[in-house]
């Protein structure tokens, strides 16, 4: 792969605010439903607010070559087992789709996840989005038999995905 193709993924720090505000702001733009807060809302963030968000969880960024083209949010909010995170607001750029992007944030999820100690990454997919239930699928996360409705359409339900991480040193 030619180094403007390779994939580099990094944790954004507080100084990176920027850098996450623009990513999020286009995930809100080219998938308006797909995620917590409207494209509206997030735009009127002040500086603060973004900085609070990158120390709250770890956010990261992938980037192929210098265009930033993903990102994936690491989170220990909302778990109810110390031994669990999540990993949400998953985007991938439609130009980055299928170069690679996607498996490298869920790979440096699962790095942060286990570092951590942790034991399952658990995350919610949508029920239709059946690309991105095949990542997470082919990444080793199986169907919970666990489900909750779609805030942004009642049809639809959100599916709970985890991964079981193995920390044994070998």
């Amino acid at each position: 792969m030619p180094e403007s193709q390779v994939v580099a993924v990094s944790r954004l720090d507080a100084d990176g605010w920027r850098a996450y505000r623009a990513i999020r702001l286009a995930m809100l733009h080219e998938s308006p439903s797909a995620f917590g807060s409207t494209h509206e809302e997030a735009a009127s963030f002040d500086e603060a607010l973004w900085k609070q968000r990158l120390t709250d969880n770890v956010v990261l960024l992938a980037r192929v070559g210098r265009k930033p083209a993903g990102s994936a949010v690491f989170s220990e909010y909302g778990v109810t087992d110390p031994g669990d995170c999540s990993l949400f607001g998953m985007w991938v750029d439609p130009a980055f789709r299928r170069t690679g992007v996607a498996r490298a944030l869920v790979d440096a999820v699962v790095a942060q996840a286990r570092a951590d100690g942790k034991r399952r990454v658990v995350l919610h997919v949508v029920g239709d989005n059946a690309a991105a239930k095949a990542l997470y699928e082919r990444e080793g996360f199986v169907a919970t038999g666990h489900s909750v409705p779609y805030p942004h359409d009642h049809q639809l339900s959100e599916i709970e995905m985890c991964l079981v991480i193995d920390n044994r040193s070998d």
